[in-house]
């Protein structure tokens, strides 16, 4: 048996860190076997590793050493073996991976767009994660699979917050504060909102040193940071967390009382801060007036309502529209070996990474 190299995060400790060498067995009947070529890793992987045990993240990799596990990436990878007669060597695909050299998938429901992955551990996990895209000749080069893995996966969730924010009419508020506007999450949706007329304006809220970077992007008619928050206008809002800062909440609670109409929980980029809801003294609103964003359930409601062939369009020509207005802006930073990620990752976690630069890691 081989030996294959993996990243591995303390569950409990995500400062703790390191690259594991694991043993590689022999390929099941009906598996494929890929080398992963390429992946990103941004602050939403953080989120992953917060949210991991609340939304079932770790469940997708598990790991022998007890206490760990692997933030999953959105990777490019390539099939090097294949015990599946309906998928072949040298195929490249795009989906929900570990951050490793290799893993084996158990394909299912397979299409000439893609696949499931129909591992037991994995029926009970979101479906979204669980499928996987084969890439077509023309969708090789390196630029391209850069800005995939770097920006489609976060701009989909920008998608569903457009749509849900239209659906709801923005809850009748007169402005959108969009909390961590430097996220790549966050820019995707204010070019969403930007170019939607009937959108109320955008403000981004961000920390001191990322202020002259978000107002370089000219997607928010306002950019105000943390320490600034006093200078806000008080007048009926929605704010779209991607912080997850309970100091930062408890503020706004402070500052807007009811004018804060509503709040979309959807990143943990602050995790550090505590991801528990601020205190009835400090604010808190009723439970009516916030909601967890999951984005892959509202996949599914835009899928059933709209059906799979419109959501695909229209996700699909929002996600491109908003890659090409956000790529030009990133520095990509390719990285050779998974000791390289080990190196980066505390920037990572201690959230100094900087948002005009975008990690890939070829393992």
């Amino acid at each position: 048996m081989g030996k294959v190299s993996q990243f591995e995060v303390c569950r409990n400790a995500l400062g703790d860190h390191h690259v594991a060498q694991v043993s590689e067995g022999a390929l099941a009947d009906g598996d494929i076997r890929v080398v992963i070529e390429r992946f990103a890793f941004t602050a939403n992987n953080m989120t992953y590793g917060v949210a991991g045990d609340m939304l079932g993240y770790w469940k997708f990799f598990p790991v022998e050493r007890r206490g760990w596990g692997m933030i999953p990436v959105w990777a490019i990878a390539r099939i090097v073996e294949s015990r599946c007669n309906l998928l072949n060597t040298g195929e490249r695909l795009y989906g929900y991976f570990p951050p490793a050299q290799r893993c084996d998938l158990t394909p299912g429901k397979i299409s000439d767009s893609g696949f499931s992955d129909m591992a037991e551990h994995r029926q009970d996990l979101p479906p979204l994660y669980n499928r996987y895209t084969r890439l077509g000749k023309g969708e090789h080069s390196k630029g391209a699979l850069n800005a995939r893995v770097l920006l489609a996966p976060l701009h989909i969730t920008s998608f569903c917050l457009h749509e849900a924010l239209k659906e709801a009419d923005y809850k009748g508020a007169e402005q959108v504060l969009i909390a961590s506007a430097s996220s790549k999450t966050s820019l995707g949706l204010a070019f969403g909102l930007k170019r939607d007329e009937d959108a109320p304006p955008v403000i981004g809220l961000t920390s001191r040193h990322n202020v002259d970077f978000v107002r370089k992007t000219k997607l928010y008619d306002q950019v105000v940071d943390y320490d600034s928050l006093e200078d806000l206008d008080v007048m009926p809002s929605v704010l779209v967390d991607m912080a997850g800062s309970r100091t930062l909440v408890a503020d706004l609670y402070r500052i807007f009382g009811d004018a804060l109409r509503y709040r979309y929980n959807v990143g943990i980029t602050h995790w550090q801060d505590g991801m528990r809801k601020p205190a009835k003294k400090d604010g808190e609103q009723a439970a009516g007036d916030a909601e967890m964003f999951f984005a892959p359930s509202y996949v599914l409601g835009l899928v059933k309502k709209w059906g799979a062939a419109e959501f695909d369009k229209r996700s699909r020509d929002y996600v491109s529209a908003a890659g090409i207005a956000t790529f030009s802006w990133m520095d990509v930073d390719e990285r050779e070996g998974l000791a390289k990620l080990n190196k980066a990752y505390p920037a990572f976690v201690d959230g100094s990474w900087p948002p005009d630069k975008g990690l890939v890691i070829l393992p």
